[in-house]
């Protein structure tokens, strides 16, 4: 495993703007210093962490509103990507089998069913990157931050069309003391 090519500088930008759908009250606890509570829903399809789509505030505040209506807001920040599972590049595809197949035999072993990816749940994927970055960051020696991947969502933009309403890149970090800095509070008109 080429571990330490793996997280390195060059396979994901060093920095990018980041925003994170929340209710108000919770986006101004975040910004009077309060520690961003990471998620760990058997949806979250790049693991456990802190959820930011990067350079999309609609996006953000569509899903923040779909969720908190009126009070829905969203944090900027900008993400350090360091020690980043850059999933837009092949490098860690042959790994994650990897990590799906010691999931699996767990399971097996413990004779528990495994969860699936179904109706906007992504349990599996959950569990196969949560198992994939705790391995990689053994052998590495240094902890995973961040995890970055392309999410194709949506009904096509037109007929026909590979271009899907809502697709994104998303950002779970893993690490928010060391990842995320510059908040604020985005307005929007």
């Amino acid at each position: 495993m080429r571990t330490r090519q793996a997280l390195s500088a060059p396979r994901a930008p060093k920095k990018v703007v980041g925003f994170h759908g929340c209710h108000i009250d919770v986006a101004l606890r975040i910004l009077e210093g309060e520690e961003f509570q990471q998620s760990i829903n058997d949806y979250d399809w790049l693991g456990s962490g802190v959820y930011f789509w990067e350079y999309a505030p609609d996006r953000a505040l569509e899903w923040a509103q779909a969720r908190f209506g009126e009070n829905a807001a969203v944090v900027e920040a900008t993400l350090a990507l360091d020690n980043c599972v850059n999933l837009l590049d092949t490098t860690h595809f042959e790994h994650l089998e990897g990590a799906y197949s010691q999931v699996v035999e767990a399971f097996r072993r413990d004779q528990v069913r495994l969860p699936l990816n179904l109706r906007g749940r992504h349990a599996l994927d959950k569990i196969v990157l949560d198992t994939y970055c705790k391995d990689l960051a053994k052998i590495a020696g240094k902890p995973v931050d961040s995890v970055r991947g392309c999410f194709p969502e949506g009904d096509p933009v037109f007929p026909g069309s590979k271009v899907l309403r809502y697709t994104h890149i998303q950002i779970a970090v893993l690490n928010h003391e060391r990842c995320i800095s510059n908040l604020k509070l985005v307005h929007f008109k």
